[in-house]
């Protein structure tokens, strides 16, 4: 039987709004864009941060339909010292993606 921390060891959350994923340090792994912005108008920031915005900028990711076949997964692999936080800009009006993260 395979074990659940060993064969899958990351942690993985829904989002399609702004959110502060961990508070943690840890390992950003992947984000999957499960569904882009079909208006093009949408970018997700990644921050290395326990407490929002901050200049710790890992990613930032343009949810433009046109750039993905959905869905379409970016591997990180980076060491978080803080945490991640995740901001959606404010032209975000549809889509969703999934992180993992340990």
């Amino acid at each position: 039987m395979p074990s659940s921390v060993l064969d899958f060891p990351f942690l993985w959350k829904h989002l399609a709004a702004t959110d502060q994923t961990t508070t943690a340090p840890g390992i950003l792994h992947t984000v999957t864009i499960n569904s882009p912005d079909p208006a093009g108008a949408c970018t997700i920031t990644l921050y290395d941060s326990a407490a929002g915005v901050t200049a710790d900028i890992i990613a930032v990711i343009a949810m433009d339909a046109a750039l993905f076949v959905i869905p379409q997964t970016l591997v990180y692999d980076v060491v978080l010292e803080n945490g991640l936080y995740i901001l959606f800009s404010a032209g975000f009006t549809v889509g969703d993606i999934t992180v993992a993260y340990r």
